[in-house]
């Protein structure tokens, strides 16, 4: 890997910025009888499901897990309910432990972990570190309770493990087979159900790093896969990427293709080194430059601020928007946050729920709306302020407003300026009120 790649890497995981894509060809270490030593669990999975099918006398053709898998679930008397039920009792096994990769990824400092592993063995590793990971898992069955917002801790001490292909905890949310791959990509792409909204805004913060390791990507479907993921999310226009991936199995032609895949449209960069000497590496490199750097504010944990606006405020709006997002904040706005198919009304009401501040855009024409659903918004702001303390709604008043034209509800909060003409000095101010009073609240 060149040296600006690795530069980058270890400055973003250093600093709080990079994210860990955990694959499937991660080795386990087998604790059973005479198979001891290290094994993939997946391709144990498929010798498993391969074993069953040809013991009822059936050819099974061919040998990835989600094409053996779907041969599974289509023959009859076996079915999708035999197997998850056959993938929990497989990786809830005790005859499989953390490997060495395991314990080596399980030292790194990643706040978020993303994987598309199904057992616990690095939410164990990371435990036998010494750290208190959060699992959580995307359910493609479910709905919005069955995929809740998440609380991100942003601290490598307590990192999210979140499994995008669900995990054995939850039988109905497994990704085994060609369908529930096809099903995983639709459901991402059209948002049904969505990703939590703090997992995609941490995915999405610009400058940040990804890291695939043991991933795959030798495999067609798991190429197609996360290109698929990294455009829907529109990584590969803010993040760079790396992926540690031994192509020694494949000749000069297909590797040379492999390599140019993931450069062009995705800038995924493709580290052709075995895992074991790669994260070696990169402790090294790490802890040479000091290790971890603590954040006032990390990526996953940064306050989230509600943009309260009349439409014909809408430019105002965004530049708030986007001066609040460059300064460490998590601003959500109706324009730019809300997507197609959101049920309106309980889109915002879940995200003033969720919000550490909230900003009303206190201007001439916000006051001449008699009946408006900015309105609305505001009588729901003023219900979740009753229960927060200090500087939490934030009326910001662009303009002298005569008195009788000012808005009644809001007489009894705390104003602040935002004159378009001072921009700059004012919303400064206001970005060090909410600082101050989110620290004060974090104590």
């Amino acid at each position: 890997m060149k040296e600006r790649h690795w530069t980058s890497l270890v400055t973003s995981i250093r600093h709080g910025q990079s994210v860990l894509v955990l694959g499937r060809e991660i080795p386990a270490r087998v604790e059973s009888g005479a198979q001891q030593g290290d094994s993939n669990m997946s391709d144990a999975l498929t010798a498993k499901l391969v074993a069953e099918l040809e013991e009822d006398n059936r050819r099974v053709i061919g040998d990835s897990l989600p094409a053996v898998a779907q041969q599974y679930e289509d023959a009859d008397g076996f079915g999708a309910n035999a197997l998850r039920a056959l993938a929990e009792k497989f990786y809830k096994s005790p005859n499989y432990a953390p490997s060495q990769t395991h314990a080596a990824l399980a030292t790194l400092p990643f706040s978020l972990i993303l994987t598309t592993c199904q057992d616990d063995l690095l939410t164990r590793a990371l435990r036998e570190a010494g750290k208190d990971p959060v699992v959580c898992r995307y359910n493609l069955r479910g709905d919005k309770r069955d995929n809740p917002e998440i609380v991100l801790s942003g601290l490598p001490q307590s990192p999210l493990v979140f499994h995008l292909f669900g995990d054995a905890q939850a039988p109905s949310s497994l990704v085994l087979s060609e369908n529930d791959l096809l099903d995983f990509l639709i459901a991402i792409a059209s948002e049904r159900p969505p990703l939590p909204d703090s997992l995609v805004r941490a995915l999405k913060r610009a400058g940040q790093s990804f890291l695939f390791v043991g991933f795959g990507i030798k495999n067609w479907y798991l190429r197609v896969l996360l290109k698929i993921f990294v455009r829907v999310l529109e990584l590969n226009r803010t993040s760079e990427a790396i992926a540690t991936e031994p192509l020694h199995g494949l000749s000069q032609y297909d590797r040379e293709q492999t390599v140019l895949f993931y450069q062009r449209g995705a800038r995924i960069e493709v580290e052709d080194t075995d895992i074991p000497t790669f994260l070696g590496e990169l402790s090294h490199r790490i802890e040479t430059e000091g290790g971890v750097v603590e954040q006032a504010f990390s990526f996953c944990s940064r306050p989230r601020v509600f943009i309260s606006y009349a439409r014909e405020d809408n430019d105002l709006a965004i530049k708030v928007f986007d001066t609040l997002q460059k300064s460490g904040f998590e601003p959500w706005c109706d324009k730019e946050s809300l997507t197609g198919g959101d049920l309106w009304n309980e889109r915002i009401q879940e995200e003033l729920n969720a919000t550490d501040f909230i900003l009303v855009l206190y201007t001439p024409v916000l006051c001449a709306k008699i009946d408006s659903y900015v309105n609305k918004e505001i009588n729901l702001a003023r219900q979740r302020a009753l229960n927060v303390r200090g500087s939490f709604l934030i009326p910001l008043q662009t303009a002298e407003i005569a008195p009788e034209n000012r808005i009644h509800e809001l007489s009894g909060y705390q104003e602040m300026s935002l004159r378009p003409a001072n921009f700059d000095e004012d919303i400064s101010k206001v970005i060090s009120t909410m600082r101050r009073d989110y620290q004060r609240r974090l104590r």
